[in-house]
C-alpha cells in the first residue's frame, strides 16, 4: 500500500460524472475565491494571497488528501487569529514585511503539521472534534426533551405553553463553554 492516495485519486476523470464534477467545481470557485480574498483583507494581507490560499492548500490536498469530502479553504478564524499574529510581528503593517511573516507562519504550521502526521497524532484531532460537538448534541437532546416532556403535560394548543418556549429559547444566551 503506498503512503499516499496519490494512485487513486490520480485516475482519470469519469466521462458520465466530468460534468457534475465541473458544475461543482466552478460553484465551489464561486464561493471560495471571493471568500478567500475578503479573509485576505481580514487579515491586513493583500487580495492575491487569498488566491493563493485558495489554490495552493487544494491542490496539495488532492494529491495527497485521504477524504474526498473534506473541505479545504481559509476560515473566518484562521483569517483573525493569522491577522492578529501578523499586526504583533508587523506592528508598521509593511506589506512586503507582512507577506514573509506569512510565508514564516505557514511554512511553520506545515511544518508541525508534518511533525504531527509523522508522529501519528490524528487521535488528537478526533478527541478534540468529539469533545467539541458532544455537549452541543447533548444539549439539543435535552431541548428537545424538555419540549416533549411539556408538550405531553400540556399540548400545544395551550398558550402558555408556545410562550414559554418562545421565552425560553429568545431570552437564553448562546450556548457555549468557550
Amino acid at each position: 500500500m503506498s503512503p499516499t492516495p496519490i494512485p487513486a485519486q490520480a485516475s482519470a476523470p469519469k466521462a458520465p460524472t466530468f460534468r457534475f464534477d465541473l458544475v461543482a467545481g466552478l460553484t465551489a470557485a464561486a464561493v471560495v475565491l471571493p471568500k478567500a480574498m475578503a479573509y485576505a483583507s481580514v487579515a491586513g494581507l493583500p487580495v492575491a494571497v487569498g488566491l493563493y490560499t485558495a489554490f495552493i492548500p487544494m491542490a496539495i490536498y488532492a494529491l495527497l488528501g485521504t477524504s474526498r469530502v473534506l473541505s479545504v479553504s481559509s476560515t473566518t478564524t484562521i483569517a483573525i487569529l493569522a491577522g492578529t499574529q501578523l499586526g504583533l510581528a508587523v506592528p508598521d503593517g509593511d506589506p512586503a514585511r507582512l507577506v514573509t511573516a506569512t510565508a514564516t507562519l505557514t511554512l511553520l504550521v506545515g511544518a508541525a503539521l508534518v511533525v504531527a502526521w509523522l508522529l501519528k497524532l490524528g487521535f488528537v484531532a478526533k478527541l478534540g472534534l468529539r469533545l467539541a460537538l458532544e455537549p452541543h448534541i447533548l444539549g439539543g437532546l435535552a431541548c428537545y426533551a424538555v419540549s416533549v416532556v411539556v408538550w405531553v403535560i400540556a399540548p400545544p394548543s395551550s398558550s402558555w405553553v408556545t410562550t414559554s418556549l418562545v421565552t425560553v429559547f429568545t431570552t437564553s444566551g448562546p450556548v457555549t463553554n468557550m
